[in-house]
């Protein structure tokens, strides 16, 4: 896919106009009126929007809800600059890319604990996500190392679930579905308050006959999927200085799936494949505020966390080993805070934190030996800052110096500033730079016949400047919020697992020659009045790879979504969703000894849609219908897209 020069300027001249003729149109506007405060987890403290210098995207639990989304995968496609690819239907791999970054790029965060998984490259399969507890979702794109750790190389994907601490009563609530395809749904939810604390639990069983995943022609069979989640949430003050909170999350999946004919076909065909895994997380953290300051210039406060993630999955063919991976990571964190209190905004932060991480991989041995036992450790130093210059001037500022047992030491950092040249418009400017270990399968993964890993990768490291424009304001009794924004950024020592290794004749893993180049450009929109809520994006992107500008796989050169939510009566709501996913290509493999060629993948549209009905105040029916038109796509070569599926839910809260 080769940078066009006159495209991208074009792109940026546009996107420039266009903040200038909204500034002008939007500034002869009613003045008197002003959008709510929005706050983001932008530093180790929560901060206006406002004052971030960069780009976020917020998902909030009134989004959620309207959308009556599943999983999480089904919901990021709302966001500018976001390609997910499945290998198919419901439970099946689901991995996110970011602005041209790899699928391991992304560190996402589920209650501030990172849940990637080691054992399985550093992505996050995001397809065993549920929704039904999750009360925020934040975005935050580009290099954000300095701020969140190792492998933020494209961006950070933070999830906050229910904790009960805004709920005034103990609450209930129940859901019960049934669909196409033998679908079968159940959620339960409990959330309160006690004296001196709060809590929040919420358990749910999802299960699912499937539909076939393979294009490949008789091929027929159902790869089913079932999924069991438990979260646990308890926060409690020890005494009005001291505060700890506890979370912790399982889940627990079986998957079926296909095997890859490498001998006729290269495409999937039926097996009696099954992925067992589960993800667990928990999380402990003390927080000291306090009440009595002996400084009157400055404020101060500390916490501390102890966070534990495992990502355990064993694949068996036939009822047979075929591959196991164990990760499990261990981070402890320290962080101080102080602030001013001359009328001026002004936070510091300087912590420290060590992370340790084990990783077994377990297989059949044939030839090549895949077990292995291996560790590292890190030890990070940060620090970041937001400081006003002005009442309408904010900079960003963070580094990490990070040393770690298998790798040089490195420092990352991000810098930027905004300016507030009204009350509804804010221009913003960063650069960083980010850098990503391999993962523990780019190094020693082992499938036999098909990959074995590389020990001798070095680390990726990205760059990125962008600048961009915030704008709010208000009408009547409607709102708007926009961002529009453009980047450039590189990548070096990209990670390639693709290679072939003529001595073993497998695929292995190695950095690329040169750097990797991504430039693009961003637009998100929201629109809330009295009965509508529209939500729409569109991201346009130019990724290669490496000094010879090969294509980058599974991600479009253009994205899109529109989002529309509407109360036709108090208790009648309709929601329909329209996303767009580009032309793109992916790499097919046929059988030897035939070369590997690049296919190019059709551009598709996606509607979904749902109605809800509020019976009584404690109860409400829902009846939605995911691919309207049943329209069929590939996310990957040979692999059929989510087909038709349709569902009725009943909800009871008490």
């Amino acid at each position: 896919m080769t940078f066009h020069k006159n495209s991208f300027h074009a792109a940026i001249c546009g996107s420039l106009t266009y903040a200038l003729l909204m500034t002008t149109v939007t500034n002869a506007q009613n003045n008197d009126t002003l959008l709510e405060t929005i706050v983001v987890s932008g530093s180790h403290s929560a901060m206006p929007i406002a004052q971030l210098a960069g780009n976020v995207s917020v998902m909030t639990a009134d989004d959620i809800a309207n959308s009556q989304a599943t999983f999480v995968s089904d919901l990021l496609v709302q966001f500018a600059g976001v390609d997910i690819s499945t290998n198919g239907g419901v439970g099946q791999f689901a991995e996110l890319r970011l602005r041209g970054s790899e699928t391991n790029h992304i560190l996402v965060l589920l209650d501030g604990i990172a849940i990637n998984d080691q054992g399985q490259g550093g992505l996050v399969d995001l397809a065993h996500l549920l929704t039904q507890n999750i009360a925020r979702i934040e975005l935050y794109r580009g290099p954000q190392s300095a701020l969140w750790g190792d492998g933020a190389v494209g961006g950070v994907l933070n999830i906050i679930t229910k904790n009960g601490a805004d709920s005034d009563t103990t609450s209930h609530s129940i859901n019960a579905g049934l669909g196409m395809k033998n679908t079968q749904q159940l959620y339960y939810q409990q959330q309160g308050q006690f004296t001196h604390g709060h809590y929040g639990l919420t358990a749910s069983r999802q299960k699912t006959d499937g539909q076939n995943i393979s294009l490949a022609e008789g091929n027929r069979e159902k790869d089913g999927y079932q999924n069991t989640s438990i979260s646990m949430q308890l926060g409690y003050m020890l005494s009005p200085e001291h505060t700890l909170n506890g979370v912790a999350h399982n889940i627990e999946y079986l998957t079926m799936f296909d095997a890859t004919d490498f001998v006729t076909t290269g495409l999937p065909v039926d097996a009696d494949n099954v992925t067992d895994g589960r993800q667990q997380s928990a999380a402990l953290h003390w927080a000291f505020v306090p009440t009595v300051n002996t400084n009157d210039r400055y404020t101060y406060s500390m916490d501390a966390s102890v966070k534990y993630h495992r990502n355990f999955v064993e694949n068996t063919s036939s009822g047979e080993l075929s591959g196991l991976t164990d990760a499990k990571t261990v981070s402890l964190r320290s962080v101080a805070r102080f602030a001013s209190n001359d009328g001026l905004t002004r936070q510091y932060h300087i912590g420290v934190s060590t992370d340790s991480t084990d990783f077994d991989q377990r297989g059949p041995s044939g030839f090549g030996d895949p077990n292995q036992s291996q560790r590292i450790k890190s030890t990070s130093v940060f620090g970041d800052a937001v400081i006003a210059l002005s009442e309408n001037i904010y900079t960003n500022s963070a580094f990490r110096y990070t040393d770690n047992s298998e790798f040089e030491a490195v420092v990352d950092y991000r810098i930027g500033a905004n300016y507030q040249s009204s009350d509804r418009f804010t221009w913003f400017a960063s650069i960083g730079r980010a850098s990503k270990n391999p993962s523990f399968t780019e190094r020693y993964g082992f499938f036999a016949g098909t990959f074995q890993g590389n020990p001798d990768l070095q680390p990726e490291q990205s760059s990125n400047i962008e600048i961009g424009l915030r704008n709010n304001y208000a009408l009547a009794d409607s709102k708007l919020t926009q961002q529009v924004n453009v980047f450039i950024g590189k990548l070096e020592n990209e990670i390639n697992g693709f290679l072939f290794d003529a001595e073993t004749g497998n695929f292995t893993s190695g950095n690329v020659e040169g750097r990797s180049d991504r430039r693009g450009f961003e637009w998100e929109l929201s629109w809330i009045s009295h009965a509508l809520r529209v939500n729409a994006s569109y991201s346009y992107l130019d990724a290669s790879q490496g000094d010879e500008e090969a294509v980058e796989l599974r991600r479009a050169q253009h994205n899109g979504s529109i989002n529309v939510s509407y109360a036709l009566t108090p208790t009648l709501n309709t929601y329909v969703s329209a996303s767009y996913v580009g032309s793109k290509f992916d790499q097919f493999f046929p059988p030897f000894p035939e070369p590997s060629e690049i296919i190019g993948l059709h551009a598709y549209w996606l509607v979904n849609t749902n109605l809800r009905y509020q019976v009584s105040p404690a109860m409400s029916l829902t009846a939605k219908i995911d691919n309207v038109f049943n329209h069929h796509y590939e996310d990957i070569v040979g692999y059929r897209g989510l087909e038709r599926k349709a569902m009725l839910a009943v909800q009871y809260q008490w």
